[in-house]
């Protein structure tokens, strides 16, 4: 048995429970509360020195937690009522949370109103929560002029305002909008950081335009700002994306000149590039110049190395260095582990697959539901889901739980295994088990049952999967639709095509390339062209093979003038018309022992650019022969091999040579 030669697996001694792990608060949520708090948890710390400044109406910051109380349930006229009643007694603290109130509602006009009527001396955070309500509607117009109203007011604005402002720019207009905020918040004399044009650079290099965040790198000094690492980083990833090796060379060389040394975060970076475009020389460079620099390559990064060297094929190489690490002071890491056992799994190089799992042992590693899910996709791409069993057995020994792609990995194997009454048992018991099946289970158990012809299963599945809160995708729907087509049952197709709509979810280009292909060999040529009609109608664009479809349905039928036309009507220079649908619409000619129409059509094809292929001249030379032509097709074969447009061998092959 294969997960006989794994090692014993110890049980940790303090795994955390179950339990206890689904109790602790996840980081993701707490982050999500803190946010939810808003302008109100951050106002806080200034209502209490409000308060014992005596800011009146009890102190101050009873009143401004009052507003914020009242606008938060959306009560803000209230809240209005309640500061104009306490007159003299409400503070900056009080206007300002009333002000965020607005702004949380939406009511910008009133929010904007009352920070230009505010009676007391204001501050930078009477006018933030407007310019990022303004800001978050694309506003940017009236973001800037709002700083202008501040300026009058003799109110200077806060770094965060620029940082809001350029994000808003970013998100809403591209670069070349933010480029121009940035230089809008220079000339108003705003104080701006080398955080702000950072942000701008970032953005720029994202949109793949590293010429102007080089250009704006250089011109960062006329912003009042000096470049720092993250914005040399910023640039040197674009350069990477672009390819642009020689420039990141030089770019490299001029953070030292300029005494802004490379760390750690650009070396990941220039490693990370090098791996995914296979310079595996150039990596070997990198990381002997990281100590030169004060740099001591971390896990992550030899992880980074060890996945694009396994990507490429070089497994021998990843484990070479994912044995060289503890030299350099790191131990490799499960994730290290993963990465090299995953590429011998999908080399089948399972032998060595066995001896790192016993490495792993040795190296004090555990393993983790990364690794046992790669076992259990090994075994069942091997047609070994009975091994799975005892490989999940061991899972739970280790404290790893199987997960929603433990699962759909064995329903997939059970399937592929034509075990289908196991793929649905397994898929059916998943949350019993804690694990809610997704829509890529229940797709493949569909697929399953379509391929054993069990239509009525995968009807009651399909519903099955929408009372569980399960929505089928476009895959979902696909893989229906082209059983129903190949079975014949295209009118079920058209039907199942109308139910995604029903279902939210959109046909896509496959879904109808499958029912227009369907219709085609269904003889239902004009249903075929009405249903093209319906898909050009919503905005998409036929690729080759619907087009194919059409043309091969309108060959069947002699409608080869229709054919033509079609060809030449189409404006989509992305379509390109190859020698497998001319030759097509050939072959349904010939069938049709039209072989004098096949050779218009032959000459049709060579006029549009498109040469003809040794399959072409096999299909004519057949036709002509089928029609009792077999005089001119023994002298065409003998031409065209005389001209080497065939092999020799073809004359014994067809038979009449």
């Amino acid at each position: 048995m294969l997960t006989s030669s794994l090692p014993p697996l110890p049980t940790p001694a303090s795994k955390p429970a179950a339990s206890a792990k689904a109790s602790k608060p996840r980081p993701a949520a707490a982050c999500a509360s803190a946010l939810a708090a808003g302008p109100a948890a951050a106002s806080a710390p200034a209502d209490a020195a409000a308060a014992g400044a005596g800011g009146g109406w009890g102190g101050g910051g009873r009143l401004s937690a009052l507003i914020r109380s009242l606008c938060a349930a959306g009560r803000t006229a209230e809240a209005a009522r309640a500061l104009a009643a306490a007159g003299d007694g409400a503070g900056v603290v009080a206007y300002n949370a009333m002000v965020a109130g607005y702004c949380r509602a939406g009511q910008l006009s009133a929010a904007r109103r009352l920070a230009a009527d505010v009676p007391v001396p204001t501050n930078a955070y009477t006018y933030f929560p407007v310019v990022r309500a303004l800001c978050a509607r694309g506003r940017l117009a009236d973001a800037l002029a709002v700083l202008d109203e501040m300026a009058l007011k003799g109110c200077a604005p806060i770094p965060p305002m620029y940082h809001v402002i350029l994000e808003a720019a970013c998100r809403g207009g591209g670069f070349r909008s933010a480029v121009r905020v940035l230089e809008a918040l220079h000339a108003k004399g705003c104080t701006l950081d080398t955080g702000n044009c950072n942000l701008v650079l970032n953005a720029i290099c994202e949109q793949a335009s590293v010429d102007e965040a080089v250009e704006l790198l250089r011109k960062l000094p006329s912003f009042g700002c000096e470049p720092d690492v993250v914005s040399y980083n910023a640039v040197l990833k674009g350069l990477c994306m672009a390819r642009r090796w020689g420039d990141v060379e030089e770019l490299m060389e001029e953070m030292i000149r300029v005494d802004c040394p490379p760390n750690i975060v650009t070396f990941n970076t220039l490693i990370g590039y090098l791996c995914r475009n296979g310079l595996f020389e150039r990596v070997h460079e990198v990381l002997a110049q990281m100590s030169e620099h004060g740099c001591t390559p971390d896990i992550r990064m030899y992880a980074t190395v060890i996945d694009g060297i396994c990507k490429e094929g070089h497994l021998e190489v990843a484990h070479e260095i994912l044995s060289r690490m503890p030299s350099y002071g790191l131990k490799p890491n499960v994730v290290c582990y993963n990465t090299v056992l995953k590429g011998l799994c999908s080399a089948e190089r399972w032998e060595e697959a066995e001896k790192l799992l016993a490495e792993m042992f040795e190296k004090d590693c555990p393993m983790d539901d990364v690794t046992f899910n790669i076992l259990v996709d090994f075994f069942c791409q091997n047609g070994l889901v009975h091994r799975v069993i005892e490989l999940l057995e061991q899972m739970l020994e280790h404290g790893c739980m199987p997960d929603v792609i433990t699962y759909t990995t064995l329903i997939n194997g059970f399937c592929k295994e034509g075990l289908i009454d196991e793929a649905i048992m397994l898929l059916k018991n998943m949350s019993s088990c804690g694990c809610k099946p997704n829509t890529v289970s229940y797709t493949i158990v569909l697929k399953g049952l379509c391929s054993a012809g069990r239509w009525v299963d995968a009807e009651e599945l399909v519903s099955h999967m929408i009372q569980q809160g399960c929505s089928p995708n476009p895959v979902t729907f696909n893989t229906l639709i082209n059983f129903l087509c190949k079975k014949g049952l295209v009118e079920q197709a058209i039907e199942l095509l109308k139910q995604m709509l029903v279902n939210g979810c959109s046909p896509d280009l496959i879904s109808y390339s499958t029912v227009i292909d369907g219709l085609g060999k269904s003889g239902k040529t004009e249903e075929a062209l009405e249903l093209l009609n319906v898909m050009v109608n919503k905005g998409m664009s036929p690729n080759t093979i619907i087009y194919s479809s059409i043309a091969c349905a309108l060959s069947r039928e002699g409608r080869i003038n229709k054919v033509i036309k079609m060809f030449d009507d189409i404006q989509d220079s992305t379509i390109r018309f190859d020698a497998v649908l001319y030759n097509a619409v050939i072959s349904s000619l010939c069938k049709r022992g039209e072989t004098d129409r096949a050779i218009d059509f032959l000459a049709y094809m060579v006029s549009s650019g498109c040469m003809p292929n040794e399959s072409t001249y096999t299909i004519l030379i057949r036709g002509l022969a089928s029609v009792g032509f077999v005089k001119e097709a023994q002298e065409l074969l003998s031409e065209l091999c005389s001209r080497g447009a065939l092999r020799k061998q073809l004359m014994r092959h067809f038979g009449i040579a």
